[in-house]
């Protein structure tokens, strides 16, 4: 069984953003789900996935979600959905709180090794170098 309070997740940094890391791939083979607090007038890196699709549950703040040609303005409590193969990012739109959201990445066919290999610190390693090479700060894990 695994079952946790958010407080037990383990925290990290990326792109200047806060993250607790509450379900690893590393325990599913199938999904992740990981907390995300944006600094105020913050933004997420934009990216987008192969073989996952993501689903964000928005529950303190205020945003813009951009997923692929469109963008939505949401209020929490929102939810988005991120299909695979499609570029999207998030930007705060307060400037005086954190937005704060769960975002739950979904395999449907199960995680392929090279994106779970070396166990999920290791993996976020690369996305934090591979932010850092377009410009976001680069920050080592907590």
């Amino acid at each position: 069984m695994y079952a946790k309070s958010f407080s037990e997740g383990e925290p990290f940094r990326c792109a200047g953003n806060e993250f607790v890391m509450l379900l690893p791939r590393d325990n599913t083979g199938a999904c992740e789900a990981v907390l995300q607090m944006v600094r105020p007038g913050g933004t997420t890196p934009s990216n987008s996935h192969e073989t996952f699709m993501q689903i964000y549950l928005i529950w303190s703040g205020e945003a813009e979600i951009f997923i692929g040609s469109e963008s939505q303005r949401v209020t929490a409590p929102a939810i988005a959905f991120v299909p695979p193969r499609t570029e999207h990012w998030v930007t705060n739109l307060l400037a005086d709180r954190e937005l704060h959201y769960l975002y739950i990445s979904v395999w449907p066919s199960g995680i392929p090794q090279e994106e779970s290999e070396g166990g999920w610190k290791e993996v976020y390693a690369k996305i934090i170098d591979s932010y850092a090479s377009r410009g976001y700060p680069a920050e080592i894990k907590q």
